[in-house]
């Protein structure tokens, strides 16, 4: 099969936006193209990616399987022609992992790009369980990530940034999409997308192991993408950090702030060996803006 990676970015891009002519201007081509473009991709399938009609579209069982994996191959050819940039130039990169977007994580990147004009910034999205290995790997120099406690292991240094609400992530024509607010007791029988899976989700919820509520997994998602697009169909619900609600605004999606849930903290996550003065600095500067940024707005 003859398949070219910027195909999968047209796929891709009409999976995110669920909607033709907003991923063509996203793309920057026009929507009879991309339309023209989509319907090649499923012709090498052999099936339809996408059920749509006059009023949406949706991903089929086929697009959804596919998804995944083409947003892997997107990022790995992205990660090589970074390689082969950094390597013509013959400069150093700034390598940042996000697992989770945030209005306060892109006004520090704002800024540390101002700060740091010489320096060229690579942003990699990371899945939930990928901060840790991301550093220890050396594919990052520093993670942005939520967590409910600093996360520890051997050689890592956590610096708590800004704290935030939950929110719960629905479809819009979920039964809780048009509530100001909703309590846990309310989620008892909801269907969850997990980031890891029914631990890791009791672990996020932080509550207490004996107050009864066991959440249902439905779904195991790998990044915020994937339980975004799950949660868009109306095929489960997620518990979020508040920042997801300016950083990650999708069609289909609503955020309904949740009351009785510890509040998360966003850490920036660095190696303890050794840090460059570059990365130090990044620190500094993050710790700054973030305090900043939340005296101002009110948050914590």
């Amino acid at each position: 099969m003859d398949l070219t990676v910027q195909q999968l970015r047209y796929f891709a891009a009409v999976a995110h936006e669920l909607h033709f002519a907003r991923a063509a201007e996203r793309l920057r081509i026009s929507a009879p193209s991309l339309s023209r473009q989509i319907a090649a991709l499923e012709r090498k399938f052999g099936a339809p990616l996408f059920r749509r009609d006059a009023r949406r579209v949706e991903l089929t069982e086929l697009g959804s399987e596919l998804l995944p994996m083409a947003r892997r191959s997107i990022a790995a050819l992205d990660d090589v022609v970074s390689w082969a940039e950094e390597r013509r130039s013959g400069g150093a990169a700034v390598r940042v992992g996000l697992v989770v977007g945030s209005r306060i994580g892109s006004v520090i990147l704002n800024e540390a790009a101002r700060a740091f004009p010489a320096a060229r910034w690579k942003i990699r999205r990371l899945g939930f369980d990928g901060s840790l290995t991301a550093l220890r790997t050396d594919l990052v120099d520093v993670v942005l990530a939520p967590a409910l406690a600093a996360p520890s292991g051997p050689g890592l240094h956590a610096v708590p940034l800004w704290t935030e609400g939950r929110v719960l992530v629905v479809g819009t024509g979920h039964p809780l999409a048009g509530r100001d607010s909703v309590t846990v007791d309310e989620l008892v029988d909801e269907h969850f997308v997990a980031a890891l899976g029914d631990e890791a989700l009791i672990d996020w919820l932080g509550l207490p192991r004996s107050d009864g509520f066991t959440p249902k997994v439905a779904y195991v998602a790998g990044t915020f993408e994937e339980v975004l697009d799950i949660c868009s169909a109306g095929l489960g619900v997620n518990i979020a950090g508040a920042g997801a609600v300016s950083a990650s605004p999708r069609p289909g999606v609503v955020f309904v702030p949740v009351r009785g849930l510890p509040d998360a903290t966003v850490y920036l996550l660095r190696s303890a060996r050794a840090p460059s003065p570059a990365v130090l600095a990044i620190e500094e500067l993050a710790v700054r803006v973030a305090r900043r940024e939340t005296r101002r707005s009110g948050e914590r």
